[in-house]
């Protein structure tokens, strides 16, 4: 099992769509460990959208989450993890909508399984639209995972995969613990004793 080569393709929107959800925010890094087990990782792959800058007016609050976004992206290439990133489409209504990043993972697993550099593909998406991809590599002689939260799994994609992960019953392997600031804590601890004192 060793020697057996993964590569991981995480779907950056469908993640977070499942984990907003959730209401929890993960450690990607514990996230790749947990996934990858005791194999040998090629490497594990982020795929984003973000807006173009030049369509963002500055100190707007869309300029502030396009900053975070760039902040979180960085963090992730910081630890190894290969970003991808697509440019977001506005429509005229002035919505965004991501139109290149499912091609961008479709064409990286295909063409790295043609190109022999992995053993098992781990896809981290429950997006049914990567079905076609999943068979196509499977015929290649590869194997393929599928990793995805219950809200956004895809019944289709988890049956053709060899391999299902449901990550909701594994959430203490990789999600971030919220801690409260001393600040906070301290805020707390008054609005109780002020209570008490009420009394």
């Amino acid at each position: 099992m060793k020697d057996e080569r993964v590569a991981i393709f995480i779907d950056g929107s469908n993640i977070f769509h499942a984990i907003r959800y959730l209401n929890v925010r993960i450690d990607y890094k514990r996230l790749i460990d947990f996934l990858r087990e005791d194999r040998f990782l090629v490497r594990a792959y982020f795929y984003g959208a973000v807006p173009d800058e030049k369509n963002l007016k500055k100190n707007s609050p869309e300029w502030e989450s396009y900053l975070r976004q760039r902040r979180f992206l960085e963090e992730l290439s910081l630890q190894g993890i290969k970003v991808k990133v697509a440019t977001l489409k506005r429509l005229p209504s002035g919505e965004y909508v991501e139109k290149e990043v499912d091609i961008m993972l479709a064409t990286d697993m295909l063409s790295m399984a043609y190109m022999d550099t992995y053993d098992t593909a781990i896809l981290v998406s429950g997006d049914s639209d990567f079905y076609y991809t999943v068979e196509d590599v499977q015929r290649i002689g590869k194997r393929v995972e599928n990793a995805s939260f219950k809200r956004t799994s895809s019944y289709k994609l988890r049956k053709t995969c060899d391999r299902f992960i449901l990550l909701d019953d594994y959430l203490d392997r990789f999600i971030i613990e919220e801690k409260l600031e001393v600040s906070q804590e301290k805020s707390f601890w008054d609005r109780i004793k002020s209570l008490w004192m009420r009394r």
